[in-house]
């Protein structure tokens, strides 16, 4: 009998040690219920907090539980309860940058993710998400995932009910999209921090968009209006609502330097009074219609005399319009200008007056108009189908996200939820509320509330053969 207890001691002791022998790629920081990792040996291990994750486990919480999981290149994960989500590959050493590798699966429930190093260096395609038919590459950010079975994931009545103990930080939402960029192009957000625009990258209220020399871009904004940047152009679009359901529909836009050509969405059209458009001191009032406007000279460097001279109408600030008619006003007066007619602040009196003899480079703009260029409202800014359907959503909290699926490819940025299942990859106008509001995924905490596992429990876990 002796000896057949030590061989079973000495049994379990190997199986412990072998399983303690992979390499952790992570551990489990806060947990609230049960959080279980199938082993890629086979074995199933009941995880605490603070015990390893290994490359290969499959984790799974249980009904009524949620889990965070911090991994070695400080990237932290919350799982959802009744979630499945496997370890397939994790490769991170400090020292080497070019071998990070990570592929995560998801194949039940959901959760929520704030990045680590991986895809922030090296490879920015170093990181990925593969759930059903479709793969998201991550690029530096924070997001959630989530698997629905049923409608509105209503088979998923095991999360916590949502206790908001502090108001949640309203998502900013997708004003406008970049159509066409030619050279350099980025955007100095209102927290100072710059952003490096591509084709296809969304603009946010209050960003301050900006082209390099040789460099020209067409954005499309959510109203259906569009601007075209020219080359050395700063432009803020310093308010954009656009809301139909909550009744919120303004506009207001300032060029500060260099060139744009403007065409005014339902906005301008709708309600005049609620699309404005600045230029150094000189309000344009829209009437339905598509101009030029530029701000060079003394306009650009915020001269306190902004204005220009009938000899040299471009040194300063101005006004053609191609479509409808504009109103400029500055303190000085007003003048309508009309299709085909130009009009600038006088230098001598700051008051807005025509040009006469309108330059060719003014007429004969080269770069194309704005509304000259095709643009999917729905593809870009959303529909309203498919929200609640079942399939994969992801939303994206901060940074960027890439969804690929049958070599169709969505590009989400921040506020942004996209959705998919085995037949289509759409951008939702708005996420759904049944995806947001639950503050027991918050990764930023390593508390919540909640009843943590025992600690007085071993960390290693028990492990079931």
């Amino acid at each position: 009998m002796l000896n057949i207890r030590f061989l079973v001691a000495v049994a379990l002791l190997t199986a412990a040690t072998f399983a303690q022998a992979a390499e952790s790629v992570g551990r489990v920081g806060y947990m609230s219920g049960t959080l279980m990792a199938q082993r890629a040996d086979g074995t199933i291990k009941v995880l605490n907090s603070k015990s390893a994750v290994l490359e290969g486990d499959m984790l799974v919480t249980s009904k009524g539980s949620y889990a965070q999981i911090k991994m070695n290149d400080g990237a932290v994960m919350t799982l959802r309860p009744s979630s499945n989500l496997k370890i397939e590959t994790f490769r991170f050493r400090k020292e080497a940058p070019q071998s990070d590798n990570a592929v995560l699966r998801l194949l039940k429930g959901g959760f929520r993710t704030l990045t680590g190093l991986i895809g922030k260096r090296g490879d920015p395609d170093a990181y990925k998400l593969r759930a059903a038919s479709a793969t998201i590459g991550i690029r530096g950010t924070d997001f959630s995932s989530r698997l629905c079975a049923t409608s509105n994931c209503r088979d998923d009545n095991g999360a916590s009910v949502v206790r908001p103990a502090k108001p949640q930080a309203a998502q900013s939402q997708v004003v406008g999209r970049v159509m066409l960029v030619q050279g350099e192009m980025s955007a100095r957000e209102t927290g100072g921090k710059v952003r490096k625009l591509t084709l296809g990258a969304p603009v946010y209220e209050g960003d301050v968009l900006s082209t390099g020399n040789k460099s020209h871009a067409v954005v499309a904004f959510r109203d259906e209006g569009r601007v075209t940047l020219q080359e050395s152009t700063v432009f803020q679009v310093e308010k954009f609502k656009y809301d139909k359901a909550a009744s919120q529909e303004n506009a207001f836009l300032r060029l500060l330097k260099g060139g744009v050509r403007v065409v005014t969405g339902l906005i301008g059209r709708v309600n005049r009074d609620n699309y404005k458009f600045s230029v150094a001191n000189a309000t344009i009032g829209i009437r339905g219609t598509g101009f030029d406007a530029w701000c060079n000279g003394p306009c650009a460097s915020g001269a306190a005399n902004p204005g220009a001279t009938s000899g040299n109408p471009l040194d300063g600030a101005g006004v053609y319009v191609w479509a409808g008619e504009v109103v400029m006003v500055t303190p000085g007066g007003s003048f309508v200008v009309a299709i085909q007619q130009a009009a600038i602040i006088a230098r001598d009196t700051g008051k807005p007056v025509q040009i006469i003899v309108i330059p060719p480079s003014v007429t004969d703009n080269p770069l194309p108009r704005p509304d000259s260029i095709p643009v999917d409202m729905n593809k870009e800014f959303g529909s309203e189908a498919n929200a609640g359907d079942p399939g994969l959503y992801v939303t994206v909290h901060d940074g960027q996200v890439i969804v690929t699926q049958d070599g169709n490819t969505l590009d989400l940025g921040r506020g942004e939820t996209g959705y998919t299942n085995d037949e289509i990859l759409v951008r939702l106008s708005a996420t759904p509320g049944f995806l947001g509001g639950d503050t027991e995924i918050d990764p930023g905490s390593d508390s919540n509330g909640s009843n943590n596992s025992n600690p007085s429990e071993s960390a290693a876990g028990c492990v079931v053969q």
